[in-house]
């Protein structure tokens, strides 16, 4: 739990800062931002929801591309020595990370994440809203179709957006399915008391609801500059 403290000081970057006339990241500077949120986010899924395998499903953009990679690398640092236990069987794959960049990803990536122990959605980045939450209903909709039963993992902006609910009041059988879980999480943040959470989360009656805290962390202000930067044109 210490790193995952630690790290999750790093969301500051998900605090709005003072600062006038801020200069835009650059693509580079892009990258080093989700850096540090994927970093977190693959430590709570290893260390708060102690997910033993994880389908991670991303759009295309590079910047999402950027954070699903670095939450994969943290998931698997967390669990390689599972991974090196001699097995007389060959092991399926800890880890499983499907692109959205075709008109069939969605059922491919419920067919390759059926069992896994948690699944993340990672979409935002330079897609437009449209296109994600497209993108995030067609995969919900492929999950509940395999009464899919491990953990959902809701990246920041997928939580904040708002894309599982309105994929819920669209499709009844999603929302169904949604009802019946109670191990979905999202990153969530708290800019005015400075936390970074862990939320546990709800979809009664298709409706986004926050029914605890699984996890909180002291933010710092140390990337408040990077954030300010990242919303700048």
């Amino acid at each position: 739990m210490k790193r995952l403290m630690i790290a999750a000081a790093l969301l500051a970057t998900s605090l709005p800062a003072m600062a006038s006339d801020p200069k835009p990241l650059t693509l580079g500077e892009q990258f080093i931002v989700r850096a540090y949120a994927g970093q977190v986010e693959g430590l709570a899924l290893s260390q708060v929801i102690k997910a033993k395998s994880l389908g991670i499903a991303v759009n295309d953009s590079t910047i999402c591309v950027a954070l699903a990679g670095a939450m994969a690398g943290e998931f698997i640092a967390n669990n390689k020595a599972e991974g090196m236990k001699n097995t007389s069987d060959a092991p399926a794959p800890r880890l499983s990370m499907v692109a959205f960049n075709k008109p069939d990803s969605a059922e491919m990536a419920a067919t390759e994440f059926k069992n896994k122990a948690a699944v993340a959605l990672v979409f935002g980045g330079q897609i437009d809203d449209l296109t994600n939450a497209l993108n995030v209903k067609m995969l919900l909709a492929s999950l509940a179709k395999e009464q899919y039963e491990g953990a959902l993992f809701l990246h920041l902006t997928v939580f904040g957006k708002k894309w599982v609910e309105q994929a819920a009041k669209e499709d009844a059988s999603i929302a169904t399915w949604l009802a019946g879980k109670d191990n979905i999480y999202a990153l969530g943040v708290n800019a005015k008391e400075k936390k970074g959470m862990v939320l546990r989360v709800g979809y009664p009656e298709g409706k986004q609801t926050v029914t605890g805290t699984a996890y909180t962390a002291d933010l710092n202000n140390g990337f408040i500059n990077l954030f300010n930067r990242r919303l700048a044109k």
